[in-house]
């Protein structure tokens, strides 16, 4: 068994595991279930405030194909299935420190 580490281990995977960020996804959730979702989000804090988390939670419930009526991801579907299992061509994860140059992210 391959090494996870522990934030990725007890990664929340959606939005009622999210503790402390409770504006945000009530902000997030309400985009979803009133079909109001922007064409880009820009996640900002410090470390350790849930920005990843809550990305890939809001990028697999805009990507769900039957969202819950909170706007959680179902996570039964077949978009959610290959999210989790990172077989997704829809999202993609990219480290803003180490990409940060234009030709990296076109890339």
């Amino acid at each position: 068994m391959a090494y996870v580490s522990i934030y990725r281990k007890y990664r929340p995977s959606g939005f009622s595991g999210v503790v402390g960020q409770d504006h945000i996804v009530r902000i997030l959730k309400n985009q979803i279930k009133n079909d109001n979702i922007g064409h880009a989000y820009l996640f900002t804090g410090t470390r350790g405030t849930g920005k990843t988390s809550i990305a890939k939670i809001f990028a697999r419930a805009v990507n769900c194909l039957s969202p819950l009526e909170d706007g959680s991801p179902c996570g039964k579907c077949e978009a959610c299935k290959s999210f989790l299992e990172n077989n997704s061509f829809d999202i993609m994860e990219i480290d803003a420190a180490s990409n940060n140059g234009v030709d990296e992210i076109r890339e």
